[in-house]
């Protein structure tokens, strides 16, 4: 009953959606949902340490430092289980990384590359990266614009195709059976026509994202590719 209300639920914002996209003229293009009309992101000039990107205004300091932080990280002796150590207090062991952080520091870190303005960056973490959230960008209630989208989602796979593991994770037994399994192969370059058939794999937003979490390590980094290669999606 609870999944039957989720789905009328949803139903309704798409189709308002859909009519909000038709209202402005501005229907279909990359992103899940309506591409938005195109505006000088960075109109008003962007403040100092900030530089204009193809989705607004990021941060230069923030982008080095992602940087240093990466080579510091590769620098890292390994422990047993492959995870950099953190340099620790004298008087303290060596510790490392909890597993959580690095996966969520990776997540940010890919963004940071993609030059993402703060309030996308502020989905760039398993935490944050939830189906209210885009929700709200469908919905375009939120300052980050809905094209930036597939490449949050992007860095949160990892570049990588993780079908295998949606599949044992139950993400193909909604009504819209294999179609859901299209999320699940975040590789550059594919593009997908989403419709409303669709709409039932939202119910395993999070079995999705679990698959994407286990597979993000220090070793296995996304790789850092060119925005608009970056897989996307059209409605």
């Amino acid at each position: 009953m609870a999944s039957g209300m989720l789905n009328a639920v949803l139903l309704y914002v798409i189709i308002h959606v859909g009519r909000a996209c038709f209202s402005s003229g501005v229907c279909g293009g990359g992103g899940y949902g309506c591409t938005q009309p195109v505006a000088p992101v960075c109109s008003g000039g962007c403040s100092p340490g900030y530089a204009c990107g193809q989705y607004g205004c990021y941060s230069r300091a923030r982008a080095r430092s992602s940087k240093i932080f990466e080579d510091m990280v590769n620098d890292m002796p390994k422990g047993d289980s492959g995870v950099a150590a953190v340099a620790a207090p004298p008087t303290a062991k060596r510790q490392e990384l909890n597993a959580q952080q690095m996966t969520n520091g990776q997540f940010y870190e890919c963004c940071i590359h993609q030059k993402l303005p703060d309030s996308c960056l502020e989905k760039c973490s398993f935490n944050t990266y939830t189906k209210n959230a885009l929700e709200a960008m469908y919905l375009h209630l939120d300052k980050c614009p809905l094209s930036a989208l597939a490449d949050i989602s992007y860095c949160a796979a990892g570049g990588q195709d993780h079908t295998e593991c949606c599949i044992r994770n139950g993400v193909a037994t909604t009504l819209a059976g294999r179609k859901c399994l299209t999320f699940c192969d975040q590789r550059p370059g594919n593009v997908t026509k989403l419709d409303l058939s669709y709409l039932p794999c939202y119910e395993r937003f999070e079995n999705i994202k679990r698959c994407f979490m286990e597979h993000i390590s220090v070793q296995n980094k996304p790789t850092i590719i060119d925005v608009g290669l970056a897989r996307t999606f059209e409605s």
